[in-house]
């Protein structure tokens, strides 16, 4: 008997399911690449092998307009513009590139810099661009310098944070964006995985300042080793993040039901073990050798309850701090996800595993920044307001906020039936929305339209076999976890189709 074409594509989606779920956390994580990090090593390395050819890949990434990095996020396009600059300028070839990313950064900045920083700038970018800004004069190109004094204050702000804080452990926070304010070769903060702080460019600068430490090999197996996680030669933004991969494929597929579903329960059950090894009474970090965060410790518990397995929540307060849960210690950016998901922790978890309550300041701290509009945007850890208001959604699914909020959503579906911030539906965004429609208005008929119309973009994508590259997620730029936001858009496609 022929099989239905819709039943088909669901069988297909998984299927890969299957294979990605094997795959979670193998070679520490998969990431597109950055041109960030992929300029700075060339900049800061320039004799590895392959410069020349991470040279033109950096000169083919140039926009129409002069820029790098994604047009509609804007303020993601200064560090990776200025270090792609850096790193052209000395070649004749890729001369005339250069100068026109500066021309590019002299209109750029005043429209895009004029006011307080705010909560949703890459990461570190406070601490990275004004050194590269005066690394650029120095070179005498001519960039702009005014229009960033506010980011250069809380810069100053963040350094003197840093200098009151004895000891900078590897594997921690701030030696993440250690090629910013690290000025030592003395005692390299090198982590288990090889590198400074899971950063190929904080591990580039610590190369190039310590070439014949002890320590240096291990630096340079670490930067080969991460390049293999985007696309030798190029270098992702951070790795490895086999902790974070693990966790949130498994949230998505916790979130549609998929955990115990037959054809994928013994691949999910090993990677539960995984998880449920790696969550220690600190937490859970982007991999076993960087500190934990409230973020991936938050998903991973709301994962271990809504498969079934303990999930104790003090782990998770741990990180409340005031009306928010905090993602590190001391940061200045509190993000809107981190406290979704500690609050969808506390609602996961079952007694005896949840001896205390939700915090009604953080519910009411989602509630204040939801806009007028119904949306969440501003989010620190995505640049995409789908994603941040699907996650505040799965949140607080019978919270009226969220049921303005699944309005947002169905009013911003695209014709084609996806869903995307920018000028474009994505399959990351896509799943996103799907999944949250799913959550929290799963037998509306509005749902059920958006739902179907979003099971035809879905598998229009799929037969394209196109990977996720939407750079999407804030790292010091824009980046994709391409596994994670491959499994979101297959996971949603079995739910858009379960219906149908």
């Amino acid at each position: 008997m022929k099989t239905h074409p819709l039943a088909a594509a669901r069988d297909r989606a998984l299927h890969r399911l299957r294979t990605l779920v094997g795959e979670l956390g193998a070679d520490g994580g998969t990431l597109t690449p950055a041109v960030y990090d992929t300029a700075r090593v060339a900049t800061l390395l320039p004799q590895r092998p392959h410069t020349g050819e991470l040279l033109d890949w950096l000169a083919a990434r140039q926009h129409p307009d002069g820029g790098w990095g994604t047009p509609h996020i804007p303020r993601a396009r200064d560090l990776p513009t200025l270090a792609a600059i850096l790193a052209l300028h000395r070649d004749p070839a890729h001369r005339d590139a250069a100068h026109r990313g500066a021309t590019f950064l002299r209109r750029h900045a005043p429209t895009h810099w004029g006011g307080p920083p705010g909560h949703d700038i890459p990461v570190a970018v406070e601490l990275l661009l004004p050194p590269l800004l005066h690394e650029a004069r120095a070179a005498r190109l001519v960039v702009p310098d005014v229009p960033y004094q506010a980011l250069r204050d809380l810069g100053e702000h963040r350094r003197r944070l840093i200098a009151h804080r004895a000891l900078h452990r590897p594997g921690t926070a701030p030696v993440h964006s250690w090629e910013g304010w690290g000025v030592s070769a003395d005692g390299l903060p090198a982590d288990g995985s090889g590198g400074i702080g899971h950063s190929p460019a904080a591990t580039a600068a610590a190369l190039r300042q310590a070439a014949h430490h002890p320590g240096a090999g291990r630096l340079e197996d670490y930067l080969t080793r991460a390049a293999s996680a985007a696309r030798a030669p190029l270098l992702p933004t951070v790795w490895p993040i086999g902790n974070f991969e693990r966790t949130w494929v498994l949230h998505t597929l916790a979130l549609a039901g998929l955990l115990h579903h037959p054809l994928l329960a013994d691949a999910c059950a090993r990677q539960l073990d995984l998880l449920q090894a790696s969550l220690t009474p600190d937490g859970i970090g982007m991999s076993d050798h960087f500190t934990a965060d409230g973020d991936i410790t938050a998903t991973a518990t709301v994962v271990l309850a809504l498969a079934g397995r303990p999930a104790d929540i003090t782990v998770v307060d741990r990180f409340r701090y005031q009306d928010h849960y905090r993602t590190y210690p001391h940061e200045l950016q509190p993000s809107l996800t981190s406290t979704a998901h500690a609050l969808h922790a506390h609602a996961a978890a079952q007694p005896p595993h949840r001896p205390t309550e939700a915090p009604e300041p953080a519910r009411r701290l989602l509630r204040e920044r939801q806009g007028a509009d119904g949306r969440w945007d501003g989010d620190k850890w995505h640049t995409s307001w789908i994603y941040t208001t699907a996650q505040v959604i799965t949140a607080l699914p019978d919270d009226p906020a969220a049921r303005r909020a699944v309005q947002a959503l169905l009013h911003a579906q695209h014709p084609d039936g996806g869903w995307g911030a920018g000028p474009r539906a994505t399959a990351g965004e896509t799943g996103y929305a799907v999944l949250a429609l799913h959550t929290a208005a799963p037998q509306s008929p509005s749902s059920t339209a958006a739902l179907h119309h979003a099971a035809d973009w879905l598998i229009r994508w799929q037969d394209t076999r196109r990977p996720c590259d939407c750079h999407l997620w804030t790292g010091k730029e824009p980046y994709c976890p391409t596994r994670v936001d491959h499994a979101v858009a297959l996971a949603a496609l079995t739910i858009a189709l379960g219906g149908r």
